[in-house]
């Protein structure tokens, strides 16, 4: 298996674009926090990689 950089932590934006050179499917899952409101900046929660080269980022907005 590839070596895939950890993004948690990151924008989305910019997660996505150090996981781009990567040719992995990725699934992005919206997830709300206590206030449940959708704001500007999402950043990247978890990070999961699964067979078949797909990875999913949960996003959550701060």
């Amino acid at each position: 298996m590839n070596y895939i950089p950890d993004v948690t932590g990151y924008r989305l934006e910019s997660g996505l674009h150090i996981l781009k050179e990567y040719n992995y499917e990725i699934i992005v899952t919206e997830t709300f926090g206590k206030k449940n409101v959708k704001s500007d900046e999402a950043r990247i929660v978890r990070q999961t990689i699964y067979k078949d080269n797909k990875l999913q980022l949960i996003i959550a907005y701060f």
